[in-house]
């Protein structure tokens, strides 16, 4: 679900002495690089090849809305932004960023969807939102399971329009954050990130890892200040001082009950981590013991919130439309229980993706294709609905998906036909027919067993027809005519029974 944020001055000004937060920082469509409060933006032609770029014109639009990049190409399933250069299992937050401003013409936003390494991630509605006069942020937290992230917009059925970005972030995370996560096998996306008692926005430079932190602010509950900075090594989602400043709290012998966050929430599994830390002067005594619950079930019991701060988590909880913390203080306090901050995120299962080695084998083919078709980027079979423009693919096993055929018939491609089309060792029918490919016909055949059909007539290839093709022992159909190639189909070929060949 999306998270709104106002367009106008969201950042505060941000001195020369603080360190930016590490990652990479995309104002997509824009053309320069510029720094703003701190953090470095850079044009996004880079990471992305395809779509249109539009300048928004909203009076006082914050610089890094002032340009979208937008994709109008009807015939692309999806379109995808690369990022190189990561480290393996590292994990990452990435948040997209989108406000409309009509660039289009038209009056409502598009609703499409967005993948991030050939899993659904969320469907992107920003409706309610822009009419609202804001923009909206979606975020997850993944770990890079190769050394390059995708992230891609597709289109879905509810809207014929363009799918379109603002800003794209993809920023460094420490390995102790979120560490209770399985990164292997799920990704943590973004609900709500809240310190309680505030009234302010807040991310960095207070946040390092510039991370969103909205106010929840009640002038019907009582507030405390807490002035010590935290201190606790066992925090390791190491929420900035600033966001444990304030928090909520009650009177003696009375529970503390939240209804947080304020949407309802649809039935899914949840990360659920909160904050607390007495305002007290440190002392033996600057301590609140109390029970947390959540729904109702007990979320931890006998918490001693001390002025070091603690945090307690739920890596997988239950939550269904809207969630109720209680907090009940323990026989003899002197003082009521109180929370500083929440974080809650939808527990994002990991799909399957294309073989690796037949998915680096799909982007060599793309490039020594000169315009291959516009969605071939990202995962070349996922998700479902959504693999590249004349792939087809079939389930491997429980992790992966093999690409069984390939027709590009007729897409007016040039270039190459890459050796490493070989490696798709799966495959079962290649028709490139009618296209403007030249060069040799890859002698790249012979482990492709499984292959019956292979079209490749009208085209410019030249040389020598490979001999390899006779080491295809389910090949029922050969069409080479009305290209430049010299010699013959090897004997082995011509004498099968009931072969298609055509020269």
């Amino acid at each position: 679900m999306p998270i709104s944020i106002l367009l106008l001055c969201v950042f505060a000004f941000v001195p020369s002495l603080y360190a930016a937060p590490k990652g990479l920082y995309l104002n997509c469509g824009s053309t320069k690089e510029e720094t703003i409060n701190g953090i470095k933006w850079v044009p996004d032609n880079v990471y992305i090849k395809t779509g249109n770029v539009s300048e928004i014109k909203t009076p006082g639009i914050i610089p890094v809305l002032s340009s979208v990049r937008y994709f109008p190409d009807t015939s692309a399933r999806k379109s995808c932004f690369e990022i190189r250069r990561l480290v393996r299992r590292k994990r990452y937050l990435v948040r997209t960023t989108y406000y409309y401003g009509a660039f289009d013409g038209g009056k409502e936003p598009p609703i499409f969807d967005q993948i991030i390494d050939g899993t659904k991630w969320s469907t992107v509605d920003t409706s309610s939102n822009y009419a609202k006069g804001l923009s909206s942020y979606y975020e997850i937290i993944v770990q890079a399971a190769k050394r390059a992230i995708t992230i891609c917009l597709a289109r879905n059925n509810k809207t014929a329009s363009s799918p379109f970005i603002s800003t794209l972030e993809v920023i460094d995370m420490e390995d102790s954050m979120y560490n209770a996560t399985d990164f292997g096998h799920n990704a943590l996306s973004t609900i709500a990130r809240y310190r309680f008692g505030h009234s302010e926005f807040m991310s960095y430079p207070d946040d390092p890892y510039n991370r969103y932190w909205m106010p929840l602010n009640d002038p019907k509950r009582l507030t405390v200040d807490c002035a010590f900075n935290i201190t606790s090594t066992d925090i390791w989602n190491m929420p900035p001082a600033k966001a444990l400043s304030k928090g909520f709290t009650e009177s003696k012998g009375k529970e503390l009950i939240i209804n947080w966050p304020a949407m309802n929430l649809p039935a899914s599994s949840y990360y659920v981590a909160l904050y607390f830390q007495d305002n007290r002067n440190p002392s033996p005594y600057s301590w609140r013991v109390f029970d947390v619950k959540v729904n109702n079930q007990t979320f931890y019991s006998g918490l001693n919130a001390s002025t070091k701060g603690v945090m307690v988590y739920g890596k997988q909880w239950p939550l269904s439309g809207q969630t109720e913390i209680r907090l009940t203080p323990a026989a003899n306090m002197d003082k009521g229980p109180l929370i500083n901050a929440g974080e809650i995120y939808q527990i994002v299962t990991i799909g399957p993706r294309t073989h690796p080695k037949e998915a680096i084998s799909m982007t060599r083919l793309a490039r020594e294709f000169q315009n291959p078709p516009s969605d071939w980027s990202g995962d070349p079979c996922l998700p479902q609905g959504y693999s590249w423009t004349g792939v087809t693919c079939a389930v491997l096993n429980v992790n992966y998906y093999k690409i069984v055929s390939l027709n590009l018939t007729n897409l007016g491609i040039s270039g190459t036909l890459s050796q490493s089309i070989g490696r798709l060792t799966s495959i079962e029918s290649i028709d490139v027919s009618n296209n403007k490919l030249s060069g040799p016909i890859p002698d790249a055949f012979k482990s492709l067993a499984g292959l019956v059909s292979l079209r490749l007539e009208n085209n410019g290839f030249k040389g020598p027809i490979p001999p390899s093709l006779a080491d295809l022992p389910k090949l029922k159909e050969l069409h080479l005519q009305n290209n430049q190639l010299e010699g013959q189909v090897p004997d082995a070929v011509r004498n099968k029974p009931g072969i298609d060949i055509r020269t």
